[in-house]
C-alpha cells in the first residue's frame, strides 16, 4: 500500500483519485485530507470508500501523518506555498495544473524541486491522452518535414464557462487568469510540439459575453448554460459582475526555433472546439479533440488519412494513463515525464499572454528563461 496525503478535496480530486484507485487495483491509500470545507473533505472519504482518513483543519497538520506522498489539489493560488511547504516536509509532490499564479511563485517551485531529493508531477493529462501522443509520434516520424506554424483553440460550450463564472475560478486573486487556469493544457502542448521554449509573445483580450446585459440567456437556454457538475459554493448567475476573468482571448507566440502560433479562447460555443492545425514544409496535421478526429497527409499522401480517438472522460482518455505513471513513479522512484520543468513552461507562458494583455505590450521572455538555464 502506498499512502498519499490530499489537500483540495473537490472535483478534479475525485476524479483522479478515483482514476489512480482502479490503475493501482486498490493498492494507494487515502491516509488524510485537508479541505477548508471540512465536509468536503468527509464527503471525499465516503464517496471513495477510503476507509477512515485523519480529516486536517489545517494544510500543515497534514504532514503529521506517515506518509511519502503529498498531492495537491487546492486553489491555484494556494499551490506555490502547499507545494514547497511539501518538499521541506520530506514528501514526494503531485499537483493538479497549473503550476502558481505568479511567475515568481513557478520559479520558487522549480527551483525548490531541481534542490530536493523528491520526485514532483504536474498534472498535465493531455500529454498523455492518445490522441496526442499520435501527434507526437507523427512529429517525430519525420515525414512531415519542419514545423513550420500552429494555430490552436480552446473554446468551451457555454455550460462549462458558466460553470467556471460561477464557481471560485471566476476570481483571479484565486485561480489565475483563465488562459492559466484552464488554457495552459494547451500552451503545455503546444510547447511539447514545438519542441521549444516561447520567445515572444502578445495578446488581446475581454470579457464580453458573461456580463449582466446577456443575463437573459439563463432563463431562455438553461439547458445550454448550466452543467450538472456538483459546486456547493457557486454563486446563481454566472452573467454577474462579479469576477475579473476575461472571456475571451487570442494570443500570438514567437518559438526560440522559429515556430510560430496563435491561440484562441473563447468560454461560450454551442459548437464547442479544441483543435490544433499543424503547417509543416511537407504536409498537416489537424486534430479536434472534442470530436477525437485527428487528420494528417503529406505530400506523399494522395488523401487525407483520418484517425478517430476516445474522449469520455473530457481529456482525450488521458485519465488513466497519466494515473497509470503516477502510481509507476510512486512504486518505482521513476521521474514522470511532466515534472516540475513542464509545470514552469506553461505556466510562465501562459502568465506572459495575460501580463501582455494588462500592459498591453510584447513580452520578451528570453530574460527569463536565461535566468532559468533553459
Amino acid at each position: 500500500m502506498i499512502d498519499i496525503l490530499v489537500s483540495g478535496a473537490g472535483l478534479r480530486c475525485r476524479m483522479v483519485l478515483e482514476s489512480l484507485k482502479k490503475v493501482s487495483d486498490g493498492q494507494i491509500r487515502l491516509a488524510g485530507i485537508f479541505d477548508p470545507d471540512r465536509e468536503q473533505a468527509v464527503n471525499l472519504a465516503r464517496d471513495l470508500d477510503a476507509g477512515e482518513p485523519i480529516i486536517c483543519d489545517k494544510f500543515e497538520d497534514l504532514f503529521d501523518i506517515e506518509a511519502p506522498w503529498a498531492m495537491i489539489f487546492s486553489p491555484n493560488a494556494e499551490h506555490a506555498k502547499q507545494i514547497i511547504y511539501s518538499f521541506n516536509a520530506g514528501r514526494h509532490v503531485f499537483a493538479e495544473k497549473p503550476l502558481a499564479t505568479e511567475i515568481e511563485q513557478c520559479v520558487d517551485i522549480y527551483k525548490a524541486s531541481q534542490e530536493s531529493d523528491k520526485l514532483f508531477m504536474t498534472g498535465f493529462v493531455l500529454r498523455y491522452a492518445p490522441l496526442y501522443s499520435k501527434v507526437r509520434e507523427l512529429l517525430d516520424s519525420g515525414r512531415f518535414g519542419q514545423l513550420l506554424a500552429i494555430n490552436a483553440n480552446e473554446n468551451l460550450h457555454p455550460a462549462h464557462g458558466a460553470y467556471i463564472m460561477r464557481n471560485w475560478r471566476r476570481h483571479t486573486s484565486l485561480s489565475g487568469p483563465h488562459i492559466l487556469e484552464k488554457c495552459c493544457h494547451d500552451l503545455d502542448l503546444m510547447n511539447w510540439f514545438a519542441g521549444s521554449l516561447p520567445l515572444r509573445i502578445s495578446s488581446f483580450g475581454k470579457r464580453n459575453f458573461f456580463i449582466p446585459k446577456n443575463s437573459d440567456l439563463e432563463n431562455k437556454y438553461p439547458e445550454i448554460l448550466f452543467n450538472t457538475w456538483q459546486d456547493p459554493h457557486r454563486i446563481e448567475s454566472a452573467f454577474s459582475d462579479d469576477t475579473d476573468l476575461m472571456d475571451n482571448q487570442v494570443a500570438i507566440i514567437e518559438y526560440r526555433n522559429g515556430v510560430q502560433a496563435i491561440f484562441q479562447s473563447t468560454m461560450a460555443n454551442v459548437m464547442p472546439e479544441r483543435r490544433m492545425l499543424f503547417t509543416f514544409t511537407r504536409g498537416n496535421i489537424d486534430l479536434n479533440q472534442q470530436t477525437g478526429i485527428l487528420k494528417y497527409q503529406t505530400y506523399d499522401d494522395p488523401e487525407p488519412i483520418e484517425l478517430s480517438f476516445p474522449n469520455g472522460d473530457g481529456h482525450g482518455g488521458g485519465d488513466d494513463v497519466i494515473s497509470a505513471e503516477l502510481f509507476n513513479t510512486m512504486q518505482t522512484g521513476k521521474p514522470p515525464m511532466t515534472g516540475a520543468d513542464i509545470g514552469l513552461e506553461s505556466a510562465v507562458t501562459a502568465l506572459a499572454i495575460d501580463q501582455k494583455k494588462r500592459k498591453k505590450e510584447i513580452i520578451d521572455l528570453k530574460p527569463i528563461w536565461e535566468e532559468l538555464k533553459r
